[in-house]
């Protein structure tokens, strides 16, 4: 259901019609990109500072009014915002959420319901095109420079009911910038479901490589000359039916508080697509609740002008101002 959904969207919407991998790793290609983007904006990316307790107003009756600030790395340091967007995965969200949260708003509660998969990622590399499937010659011809995507083979992500890893791609070939290697062949990616998570990696890499072989008869006489296994136990949410209900929108019941990431709700479900679309939904709820007279700049200068009250009442000279769009 998850790819079908995915593929139905990409042949439906015209801003959304090609399917392509990145040129080199996530890094370089996205990544970087961004960060330099928010550098050159002013903005401070701090990293070792885990997020460790959200800060939070409550009213009378104890319920959540708004976060005020974040404990964050080992010391508990509280740094204070006026606007705060959680952009986390499924297990990272559930840990960060206070109990208040959950206890008062079903919105947060429900997303304990969303179950998460584990998955095993294995990269197997060989003296040849595993894809190329027409020309024998052209398939084991790893001669001279082959970058930019000249390997041989299927330049495209590709996805299989017959094996256990139902989406996997040539790097060479799609994103050759930092995986393809000159006098090598072929690297395979392969992201194994559930089944495969316990298995060792000798075993695992031995199956990888023989389900290759099913699908592409042609590479067994390849050999595989290195191999690599990665497996998270926690990935994306399970997608089986009635989990949708479970996935919390953008905007919260907390004026100031906000959600991000790919099992937030939106069209492309839990991917890279659907975290990207999923930031961009929470940019739009951010502005729409940005002005008026209680909007999210109001209750900026409410808190700056309380902060300046309290440290002219203690006796500082020092009046801080937080900046509206923190988080």
């Amino acid at each position: 259901r998850c790819m079908l959904t995915i593929f139905m969207l990409f042949a439906i919407r015209t801003e959304a019609s090609v399917l392509r991998m990145l040129e080199g790793s996530p890094q370089t290609g996205l990544h970087d990109p961004i960060l330099k983007y928010l550098d050159e904006r002013g903005v401070t990316i701090n990293l070792s500072t885990g997020c460790r307790e959200l800060v939070h107003d409550l009213d009378e009756n104890g319920k959540p009014t708004r976060v005020t600030g974040i404990k964050v790395g080992p010391k508990n340091e509280l740094r204070e915002f006026d606007a705060v967007v959680c952009a986390l995965d499924v297990p990272g969200i559930k840990k960060v959420l206070p109990q208040s949260f959950r206890d008062n708003f079903p919105m947060f509660d429900n997303i304990y319901n969303l179950d998460t998969v584990p998955i095993a990622t294995v990269q197997v590399r060989f003296d040849g095109w595993v894809t190329e499937m027409e020309d024998d010659t052209r398939m084991m011809d790893i001669s001279g420079d082959q970058s930019d995507g000249r390997g041989g083979g299927i330049d495209n992500l590709l996805y299989s009911a017959d094996a256990e890893f139902s989406c996997f791609a040539d790097l060479a070939v799609t994103s050759p910038g930092d995986y393809y290697k000159e006098g090598e062949g072929s690297l395979i990616q392969a992201v194994f479901d559930e089944r495969g998570f316990g298995r060792n990696e000798e075993v695992i890499v031995a199956d990888c490589i023989e389900q290759l072989h099913k699908l592409f008869p042609s590479s067994r006489k390849l050999k595989c000359t290195w191999s690599n296994v990665v497996k998270l136990g926690q990935s994306l949410y399970r997608e089986k039916p009635g989990q949708d209900k479970f996935r919390p929108k953008q905007a919260t019941p907390i004026s100031n508080f906000f959600l991000a990431g790919s099992y937030t709700y939106q069209d492309y479900l839990d991917s890279m697509e659907g975290a990207t679309r999923s930031g961009l939904m929470v940019a739009d709820e951010i502005i729409a609740r940005a002005d008026g007279p209680e909007g999210l700049k109001a209750q900026s200068a409410k808190a700056n002008a309380a902060r300046e009250d309290s440290a002219e009442a203690a006796g500082s000279e020092e009046k801080m101002k937080i900046p509206f769009f923190a988080s």
